[in-house]
């Protein structure tokens, strides 16, 4: 595989894991094309969060950016809300599962850290050492952000076709 092909094939990977996880929240999300790194564009009271990742093949961070006017569309129960911090830390968490899900076909075993909060000085920071991507995704009321900074060794994302051994929405028993 060619790193140009892995760079597709992962940005597909995070762009459906990112439509989906809204999805589930049912909120409507569309890529958005790319656009130069500007953090400046950050809209205030962004809710932001990132998690680490380690693998052979890749190691890094990922980020998720969700205006609260986006956060306010999320289906809540009214006697126990969410708190806007908690929802995107545990939906950074969940975003990088499903992309963990999704490069088990490519003998990919992603190690995750714990979802932290996301500061715009360590956004800032994320950014001036090289991004991966930065992706962006259009709602009724704003743009969600997505980054990934780090490496990824392109070569090593070799498919295999092999299932992951358990889906999410499944249920384990112990």
């Amino acid at each position: 595989m060619t790193p140009h092909d892995g760079r597709a094939l992962l940005s597909t990977m995070l762009q459906g894991s990112t439509v989906d996880l809204f999805q589930t929240w049912g909120i409507a999300v569309a890529p958005a094309p790319p656009t130069r790194h500007d953090t400046e564009q950050i809209p205030p009271r962004a809710l932001m969060a990132v998690i680490h990742y380690n693998a052979p093949a890749m190691q890094g961070a990922l980020g998720l950016l969700v205006p609260k006017d986006v956060f306010e569309l999320v289906k809540q129960d009214t006697s126990r809300p969410f708190a806007g911090l908690d929802w995107v830390q545990e939906n950074a968490n969940q975003l990088l599962g499903r992309l963990k899900s999704r490069l088990l076909s490519f003998q990919v075993a992603l190690s995750m850290g714990l979802p932290q909060m996301l500061s715009e000085q360590a956004l800032q920071t994320m950014v001036s050492k090289g991004l991966l991507g930065a992706y962006r995704f259009r709602t009724l009321r704003g743009e969600i952000g997505v980054t990934m900074s780090g490496r990824v060794d392109y070569a090593r994302l070799e498919y295999r076709g092999v299932p992951p051994a358990v889906t999410e929405g499944d249920v384990i028993v112990f």
